[in-house]
């Protein structure tokens, strides 16, 4: 590790770099750039070699928030690979600033690193002084955009509607027989409750069309051979995987390679194991797992029912507003498309009118137990306001989110409302708009564009679906009542 001051009587070569670089990151853009550039100047230049340790587990000595420049670092805990930072502007060591004491992680190069250290005494701030020195600002300003991110994150990973009465459902993967019996004893054993549902290879696994929206994902996704598939392959099956929503439990020989262990954690796998297995650890996870899922389980209830529209039991307009702000903060980091669908139902007005309100609420109900069934998990499906409805769709473009909004439209069409034989057309049906972030300015854009596409579709003839830059698709639709919607 070498170290050199940057706060010298010339401006150090490379701070313009420096501070550009980590400007560039998620906390520090917002912050004017001079501000930065004279604190980091603060700063002392941290060079670190592959494999070379910048915090060590234990340690309570020399006490210091970093910021990476360039390279990448692994957080551990006790051997276990937690996370990964390799953006420009992470941040780390800012625990022990807060709470002085033991590290509690390692943190290990795994690239030649560059790093701006900033010491502790940087962030005191005197009990009788009048202003916050700017490194205790700067300090709460990167607090607050991490607490930021995470809770959007959180948000993305708990969008999972919570079913009373249902057990849990586990999906088990695995060619090698031996494994698979072992394996198979010790879920049933623990969690005799949870309904199993076995697939004989990842092929099957990934080929079949999945009826079961899964809790728990375990097992072999790879070759239970010593001939695996190439990354690209494994990347992808775990890119499918994750859109369970659910924790994935990985026991492959593939992970029995430190690096390549550490990899599918990266992609998204909770917990991996290498072949051949310990009995008791195996045991031990699934037994962590089964008590992570009823304590979420009741905890996902008493929020569930705070953020759930009463009458149709999809989410209401506060938990919509925070889901796609959360989309949007999470956005300059993963870069992953998203989509939003506005439903209405078609000549809803007349309905009620001539049904009742009541009748009019059953349909609604109707309606949004349809659109809760053939959304993905992780997807929303929420009540905008009286015979409207929202999807969103994260890492969904504008294709996919199309077929999504047309396989809607057929279910509503489809559907056998009562006296919906008495409507203008014939039929109960709906009509629905769609766009895609980030092909909107922002969030407002996004809104409005979908809102857009559904004046359209009405103005058409309803009963149709319309893309945000594309013309109406063919539609099965009837005629309207002259004001209504």
């Amino acid at each position: 590790m070498k170290r050199e001051p940057l706060s010298q009587s010339s401006e150090h070569p490379q701070l313009n770099k420096i501070s550009t670089a980590i400007h560039s990151g998620r906390y520090f853009n917002k912050l004017e750039f001079e501000l930065l550039k004279n604190m980091v100047k603060l700063g002392d230049l941290v060079t670190l070699n592959k494999d070379d340790y910048l915090i060590r587990e234990g340690d309570d000595a020399h006490l210091e928030m970093y910021i990476l420049v360039e390279g990448s670092l692994a957080v551990t805990v006790q051997d276990k690979f937690i996370l990964r930072l390799e953006m420009p502007g992470d941040v780390v060591g800012e625990m022990g600033v807060i709470h002085p004491g033991p590290r509690t992680a390692d943190v290990i190069a795994e690239a030649d690193c560059q790093l701006i250290a900033f010491e502790e005494k940087m962030f005191a701030v005197d009990k009788d002084a009048q202003h916050a020195p700017i490194f205790y600002v700067m300090f709460t300003h990167v607090l607050a955009e991490k607490l930021k991110i995470t809770t959007a994150q959180s948000l993305i990973r708990k969008n999972e509607r919570v079913k009373t009465g249902d057990h849990a459902k586990i999906a088990f993967i695995d060619e090698n027989p031996l494994d698979s019996v072992i394996v198979r004893g010790i879920l049933q054993s623990n969690w005799p409750e949870a309904t199993l549902i076995e697939f004989e290879s990842p092929q099957q696994f990934f080929e079949k069309p999945p009826e079961y929206r899964f809790d728990l994902i375990v097992g072999d996704i790879f070759s239970s051979n010593s001939v695996f598939p190439e990354k690209e392959i494994i990347s992808e099956r775990m890119e499918t995987i994750k859109l369970q929503g659910a924790p994935i439990f990985v026991i492959s020989e593939y992970c029995n390679d430190p690096l390549q262990r550490e990899w599918v954690i990266k992609l998204g796998a909770t917990e991996v194991k290498g072949k051949p297995f310990s009995l008791y650890e195996v045991n031990h996870t699934i037994s962590q797992f089964k008590t992570w899922y009823y304590k979420h389980r009741e905890l996902d209830k008493a929020e569930h029912e705070a953020e759930t529209d009463r009458l149709t039991g999809l989410a209401n307009r506060r938990r919509l507003d925070e889901f796609l702000d959360a989309l949007i903060t999470l956005y300059p980091d993963n870069r992953q498309d998203f989509s939003l669908i506005i439903a209405d139902v078609d000549n809803f007005k007349h309905y009620n009118d001539t049904q009742g309100h009541q009748m009019g609420d059953v349909v609604l109900a109707q309606v949004a137990a349809i659109f809760a069934n053939n959304v993905r998990r992780g997807d929303l499906a929420a009540r905008f306001g009286g015979e409207e409805f929202v999807m969103v769709l994260p890492n969904c473009g504008i294709g996919s989110a199309t077929d999504v909004a047309e396989k809607l439209r057929k279910a509503v069409e489809d559907e056998q409302f009562p006296h919906q034989e008495l409507q203008p057309s014939g039929n109960l049906t709906a009509t629905f708009g769609v766009a895609t972030y980030p092909g909107a300015a922002d969030l407002e854009d996004l809104l409005k564009q979908a809102d857009e596409c559904l004046y359209q579709g009405k103005e058409s003839g309803r009963n149709v679906v319309v893309v945000a830059g594309s013309p109406a698709k063919a539609k099965a639709g009837g005629n309207s009542a002259p004001g209504d919607s």
